[in-house]
C-alpha cells in the first residue's frame, strides 16, 4: 500500500473550549490504496475504540471501518480511485468522563 505522510496524515487536538479540531479540515489524500492517519495531541482525550472516524457516504472508497491501533492513533483505508469529497466525523473521547465528541470535516480524493 502506498502511504504519504506528508498529504495523507490528519492531526487531531481539542481546543480550550473543548471542540475538536482537525488540521487539515479537508484532508487531501493522495496516492491509490492509502491509509488515512489520524493522531490525536491533545492530553485526556483518546479515540474510542470503535467508530472513531465514519464516512458518511463511504461508497466503495472507504469499504472497511476505521481501526484504532492506540488511544491516539486512528487508521482509514481509502481506495481513493476517483476524484471526489467525503464528509466523515471523527470521534474523540473525554478520557475522564467517557463523554464522546464528535466532528464533522472532508476528505478530498486527489487519486
Amino acid at each position: 500500500m502506498t502511504t504519504n505522510i506528508e498529504h495523507n496524515h490528519v492531526i487531531v487536538t481539542v481546543n480550550g473550549s473543548g471542540t475538536p479540531v482537525c488540521t487539515p479540515d479537508t484532508v487531501q489524500a493522495r496516492g491509490r490504496n492509502c491509509i488515512l492517519t489520524f493522531h490525536l495531541r491533545t492530553d485526556g482525550y483518546v479515540f474510542p475504540d470503535s467508530d472513531a472516524v465514519v464516512v458518511t457516504d463511504p461508497g466503495t472508497e472507504f469499504p472497511n471501518p476505521s481501526t484504532t491501533p492506540s488511544p491516539t492513533k486512528v487508521h482509514l483505508f481509502n481506495r481513493n480511485s476517483r476524484r471526489a469529497l467525503f464528509k466523515y466525523t471523527v470521534t474523540v473521547k473525554e478520557a475522564s468522563t467517557g463523554r464522546l465528541i464528535p466532528l464533522d470535516p472532508s476528505i478530498e480524493n486527489e487519486d
